[in-house]
């Protein structure tokens, strides 16, 4: 847009297709369009950080709530442990090492061939 206005003022002709206006006006636009979308980002990172700190307040009250479940049926049996604790959301997922030995998934093997028709 300087150089068109640098041109002018040595007699030239002016660049017709686009106009210099037209270009003022796409420019103008682009600006704003780059400006919105720079608000929009810190908006975001605003609003990510919050997550993370609400985040790691949320894991510290589910690992409280887990260590409660844990300790009020440390002293049952393993199966029943467990069992009482899923009553109160705390589920335990077996680890591929710890599968082998099971006689819960021995127990469930059986309940779930048992209930699909072969």
């Amino acid at each position: 847009m300087d150089g068109e206005q640098k041109r002018r003022m040595k007699g030239m002709n002016p660049i017709t297709n686009p106009t210099i206006a037209v270009v003022k006006v796409h420019s103008d636009k682009f600006r704003d369009a780059c400006h919105f979308q720079e608000g929009l980002k810190k908006r975001i990172f605003r609003a990510q950080q919050k997550l993370m700190d609400i985040r790691k307040e949320a894991d510290e009250i589910i690992q409280q709530l887990w260590n409660e479940v844990e300790d009020t049926f440390k002293d049952l049996p393993e199966d029943l442990k467990r069992s009482k604790s899923s009553e109160y959301g705390v589920v335990y997922v077996y680890r591929k090492n710890e599968l082998k030995g099971s006689s819960l998934l021995k127990t469930s093997q059986i309940e779930f061939g048992s209930s699909y028709p072969s």
